[in-house]
């Protein structure tokens, strides 16, 4: 029992110290570098045949030399090298700068026993050894370091989130136009996604978005004097009976999907990072630099889907939630198309076929069967 307290004291002491280093201000440095004068090359012959070689542009870049750690710039080569190793660069070496006293923090691999979580462009590490006592006062004395990368590896992989609104189109307009009872309300029919995602750089700035995900629609009525239900041939919007009044009538649907979008990123994947180290906190934020867009697909297939109808019913407030298909159709595909600029990503996506199965669609103002195509857009974190 007490080990079982234990464990959960630290669980909860992890989650408290990641919201709390989220909440916190991640500063950022910068390095500039100007010119381009003659290279000067220094030699120095140590023992066993071995040398370290320092190529400088000037006798003031060669005494900046002593503000970096080369002891743990030799530690991380000498972990790192092996027995097939027969060249090596260190490409960051911004990463083992020291500012003022502080040595700055390299760019660090998660230890096994550590805990990550990882959020669009932030990510986290706790170290549950350290954590009882970590606080946040241990903030002020943080390691920081700002730098640059070219370019990612050939595959990173990230999580994101997708927020943004809903509405179906019929025949290329939004059905409001006709005043149909299955008006979506603009604001408020939130669409959210969970993703992951892996970014594959192919060439030049040609990179691939490809992943998996689980998203959800919420189409809200404009008049919630509308009750969704599923009738016998088809998906109806009935209005509700003169003593009720509606507040909320909604259909909800979730599905597991899978994307690939061709990305072109003109600053050829560059990213800025801030990494900050703070006792058993670790910390790197990504920040994507330049103009991006691409277009691509995805698929998906029905998980769950619902209703839920809150009114008053003789002045009491009530709630009514189903469960069933409604005549939704079980797959869906279509396109999606992505704009970035620096650290605002936004996304759009059409689905090329219909939500509901062919001719179960409402009935329209002609009594035909509505075709209606589920469209989104929004912003990804």
């Amino acid at each position: 029992m007490e080990t079982k307290q234990k464990t959960y004291t630290r669980i909860k002491s992890i989650f408290t110290v990641v919201i709390a280093v989220l909440l916190l201000p991640v500063t950022a440095l910068s390095n500039t570098d100007h010119g381009d004068p003659k290279q000067d090359t220094v030699i120095i012959e140590l023992n066993n045949n071995s040398k370290i070689v320092i190529v400088t542009k000037s006798r003031e870049d060669l005494a900046s030399l002593e503000n970096y750690d080369i002891n743990q710039m030799v530690k991380d080569l000498n972990a790192q090298l092996t027995d097939s190793v027969e060249y090596m660069e260190i490409k960051d070496g911004k990463a083992y700068v020291n500012d003022d006293g502080e040595v700055e923090m390299k760019d660090w691999k998660i230890n096994d026993d550590e805990v990550r979580i990882k959020l669009g462009g932030v990510e986290v590490d706790v170290d549950p050894d350290k954590i009882d006592d970590w606080d946040e006062d241990d903030w002020e004395d943080r390691k920081k370091v700002t730098y640059e990368t070219e370019r990612y590896d050939r595959t990173t992989h990230h999580f994101n989130i997708d927020i943004g609104l809903n509405n179906w189109i019929e025949g290329g307009e939004f059905p409001d136009a006709n005043n149909a009872p299955y008006s979506i309300k603009p604001f408020g029919s939130w669409y959210v996604g969970l993703n992951s995602v892996n970014r594959t750089w192919v060439g030049g700035p040609v990179f691939l978005e490809w992943g998996l995900g689980i998203n959800w629609y919420n189409w809200k009525l404009e008049d919630a004097d509308y009750i969704i239900q599923e009738g016998s041939e088809r998906i109806e919007f009935n209005p509700t009976p003169p003593e009720v009044k509606g507040q909320k009538s909604k259909l909800t649907a979730s599905y597991i999907n899978a994307s690939v979008v061709p990305m072109f990123d003109f600053s050829r994947g560059r990213r800025k990072i801030t990494s900050i180290e703070s006792g058993a906190v670790k910390i790197k934020k990504y920040s994507r630099k330049g103009f991006r867009f691409g277009v691509g697909g995805y698929a998906g297939y029905r998980i769950g889907s619902h209703t839920k109808f809150k009114y008053k019913d003789d002045g009491g407030k009530e709630k009514d939630k189903e469960s069933d298909n409604f005549f939704l159709e079980n797959f869906r595909y279509g396109l999606r198309a992505q704009v970035g600029w620096k650290g605002v990503e936004l996304f759009a996506a059409y689905d090329l076929n219909e939500v509901f199965s062919s001719n179960r669609g409402p009935l329209n103002a002609d009594g035909n069967s509505a075709a209606l195509n589920a469209i989104t857009f929004g912003i990804t974190l």
